[in-house]
């Protein structure tokens, strides 16, 4: 039995070490895009499409998919409607959001559906894409992006051994439309909504801001705080800035960090907010309600404030057997080859 020992450990060893460290099969990043800006792009210092157009425009703007890797693969090209996440930052790949009732001409409409294409090993395609303008003009941008992704093959994005965690890379090209060059819509904020609101298990108010203008907002600093109805004292407060909205948008500003009870009560939302470097300011103050219901109901699908420490002593301790247990190994395994020889 002594005699099989150090193969018994080593092969112990060996698959607990495998069981920790099973590689994840990602995807590799096998191609390129590229942009033809046409006659009518506005700025011509981006490699963006920033377009003037005019009511019932025709057009067919082209990209090129360069192809890198050494076999033939099929690529998706679809245009999304601009977008502002809960972090206040514009996003163009949402499918999930429903469009802010602001809106009044979707870019993703104007633009013909969702292409598949294939491109084959070591070459390159360009791809067109049809613009059909609405008949009724609109006011300021419509902004939108053009997502380019490689769809999954056996070769390099199918999980492997059981693991279903898989990387897809992509690009995403700006497209913006405007029909003046110089667009002189006035930024606007507008606070929609305000109360209480759990987002991964945690407590927060929420403060629903729209951006209900065809324009960009840049450089949006965001002030509040919440205090009880007839209180002056500040329950909850928050400040953001270096935000941004896309044009006709709306985003959650989260007040708190997520841990302050919401007890039952009237609240009241203090708010300010400025953009464009302070030009432009707005304020808003909002009470709201947070009913007995409401407020058990979030204590109960709270997570705990604190989480478990980690005990580096056992983890020292675990690290300390395991060491020891490959030098018992490799001495072991160095003794039999010498009694072998």
């Amino acid at each position: 039995m002594l005699k099989n020992t150090p193969w018994l450990v080593l092969t112990a060893l060996i698959l607990a070490w495998l069981g920790f460290s099973q590689p994840t099969q990602a995807s590799t990043n096998h191609f390129s895009v590229q942009t033809e800006l046409p006659s009518n792009q506005v700025n011509k210092k981006v490699s963006y499409f920033d377009l003037k157009v005019s009511p019932k425009q025709n057009q067919t703007i082209y990209i090129k998919i360069k192809n890198h890797d050494k076999i033939a693969h099929t690529y998706t090209v679809a245009t999304n409607l601009a977008t502002t996440n809960d972090n206040g930052v514009i996003i163009y790949n949402d499918l999930r959001s429903k469009p802010d009732s602001s809106l009044t001409f979707n870019i993703a409409d104007a633009v013909a559906g969702k292409q598949t294409v294939q491109v084959a090993a070591k070459s390159t395609k360009r791809i067109g894409i049809k613009l059909e303008l609405p008949v009724t003009p609109f006011k300021g941008v419509a902004l939108g992006g053009i997502n380019i992704y490689q769809q999954s093959t056996n070769q390099d994005d199918q999980p492997k051994s059981g693991l279903s965690l898989q990387n897809k890379f992509g690009y995403v090209i700006g497209l913006q439309l405007r029909e003046q060059t110089k667009v002189t819509v006035k930024p606007d904020l507008k606070l929609l909504t305000v109360g209480p609101r759990q987002v991964n298990h945690r407590n927060y108010v929420n403060a629903k801001l729209q951006n209900p203008h065809a324009n960009l907002l840049h450089g949006l600093k965001v002030t509040s705080y919440v205090t009880k109805v007839g209180s002056t004292k500040q329950l909850l407060k928050t400040t953001k800035s270096q935000l941004e909205m896309a044009p006709n948008s709306h985003f959650n500003f989260a007040l708190g960090d997520g841990t302050t009870e919401l007890t039952a009560g009237n609240y009241q939302l203090h708010l300010k907010s400025s953009a464009e470097n302070g030009a432009y300011q707005w304020r808003f103050t909002k009470k709201f309600t947070v009913t007995a219901a409401k407020a058990k109901q979030l204590k109960q699908t709270t997570l705990p404030d604190t989480m478990p420490p980690t005990n580096w002593r056992l983890i020292a301790f675990l690290v300390s057997i395991i060491v020891l247990l490959l030098a018992l190994v490799i001495w072991l395994l160095i003794r039999h080859r010498r009694q072998s020889t």
